[in-house]
């Protein structure tokens, strides 16, 4: 079962992006290599595919937005979500106005013909496919 389920609550240890390039910064200022967060597994409409979120308890920010690939750990247990390479897949997808959109997935990123894919760069079409 995947602990990072939506309604969860749950424990995270991720990966400081900082923590490869801390020499560019002044002492501390890319802190820890690791930070740990708990809080509730949330998802948003813009999310990624490859994106979750989690609650922090603060109102004027109240969920912070995490990739996949930097969690090592969930819950105390050790976990690797590095993306799995895999090869392109092209489907024909029916929209809900009965438009015809194709949507190619490839290495757990997609793309879609569709007009809101063109400005938010997700859609449910490509959310679809890579479920």
């Amino acid at each position: 079962m995947d602990m990072l389920t939506v309604g969860n609550e749950v424990t995270i240890k991720v990966k400081n992006v900082m923590w490869p390039v801390r020499h560019r910064y002044a002492n501390g200022v890319a802190g820890p290599e690791f930070n740990v967060y708990t809080g509730t597994v949330v998802r948003e409409k813009w999310f990624g595919a490859e994106e979750i979120g989690i609650t922090t308890g603060n109102p004027q920010f109240p969920f912070r937005r995490i990739h996949r690939e930097r969690i090592v750990e969930v819950g105390g247990a050790t976990i690797d979500y590095t993306p799995v390479k895999s090869d392109r897949i092209t489907k024909t997808v029916q929209g809900s106005k009965g438009n015809t959109y194709i949507v190619t997935a490839e290495n757990g990123k997609a793309t879609c013909t569709c007009q809101g894919f063109s400005f938010r760069k997700t859609c449910k079409h490509t959310l679809e496919v890579l479920a």
